[in-house]
């Protein structure tokens, strides 16, 4: 389960990378979007080598990005603004992957 949840990290990682180059490029500053997709990859990275502390640094970047997704969510709800399918397709695959992530079992 947890090498499910860092190969999905890997995507996650590179599609925050991606949101935060287009942020950047049309000048507004997107560095959160840069460190959450650090972030995922840095963890991605340590949990598929089965570094110390992979797990759980996975599981604190998946939180942190599916709070970050489901912000945008909630004020968009306040404003009257239409409802972002996309956006809470993508937070509920991020709490998905916490998921696993915390329920992974470690075996030695």
């Amino acid at each position: 389960m947890g090498k499910a949840s860092a190969w999905a990290a890997l995507l996650a990682g590179a599609m925050f990378a991606v949101n935060a180059y287009f942020q950047f490029a049309t000048g507004v500053s997107a560095w959160i979007y840069a460190a959450t997709a650090i972030a995922l990859v840095i963890a991605s990275y340590r949990t598929l080598r089965k570094m110390s502390g992979g797990l759980r640094l996975l599981a604190g970047a998946w939180g942190f990005a599916a709070g970050l997704l489901v912000l945008p969510l909630t004020a968009s709800r306040d404003s009257g603004a239409a409802f972002d399918t996309g956006g809470l397709l993508f937070a509920l695959i991020a709490l998905a992957c916490l998921a696993l992530t915390v329920l992974h079992k470690e075996s030695k």
